[in-house]
């Protein structure tokens, strides 16, 4: 199954794909890290499965037998662990867009914590994502002009640091 963001590589320049490439690396490692905190923080399966499937992340086959377990009496964090160890395999940033997108984030608020410790590992990983925490919260047009045009430079930025993002913070309110 081709990942919701696996046609925004073909539209990248080479230097925008080593960036981005790198991004997903040390997001993907992040990923696998916090599987244990991430299933722990999703409390209930809607709208986190249905969020899922609607975007193309797991098949209805997926979401059928997640529900099914459910039914089965298997605890909803050993479920998700289980699914969220499958999408690894397949993991690219549209993924986190959807795990920190605004619904996700205000029905499971523990979410906001690992989603703190992404971006302190990738500071401006909202950048990559369409639609990050912060981008959801009202802002004044100009707040937002000088932040995308910090994420430009950003990424410019990592190119001559050999495509890492060091030691460079967002504008992002916390």
């Amino acid at each position: 199954m081709a990942t919701p963001g696996s046609d925004l590589s073909t539209r990248m320049s080479a230097e925008e794909q080593v960036i981005y490439n790198t991004v997903k690396e040390t997001a993907g490692k992040l990923f696998k890290k916090y599987k244990v905190d991430i299933s722990g923080a999703i409390k209930t399966t809607f709208p986190f499965l249905e969020l899922l499937r609607d975007r193309g992340f797991i098949t209805n086959e997926m979401y059928a037998a997640s529900q099914v377990c459910c039914k089965t009496r298997r605890s909803i964090e050993e479920i998700l662990y289980d699914l969220l160890s499958e999408l690894e395999e397949t993991f690219d940033l549209p993924l986190l867009d959807a795990l920190f997108s605004k619904v996700i984030m205000e029905k499971y608020p523990d979410l906001k914590h690992i989603y703190r410790i992404f971006r302190n590992e990738i500071p401006n990983i909202s950048c990559f994502l369409e639609n990050g925490p912060e981008e959801n919260q009202e802002r004044s047009g100009i707040h937002l002009s000088i932040e995308q045009g910090d994420c430009n430079q950003i990424k410019a930025d990592s190119h001559l640091l050999g495509g890492k993002e060091k030691g460079r913070r967002s504008l992002r309110p916390e």
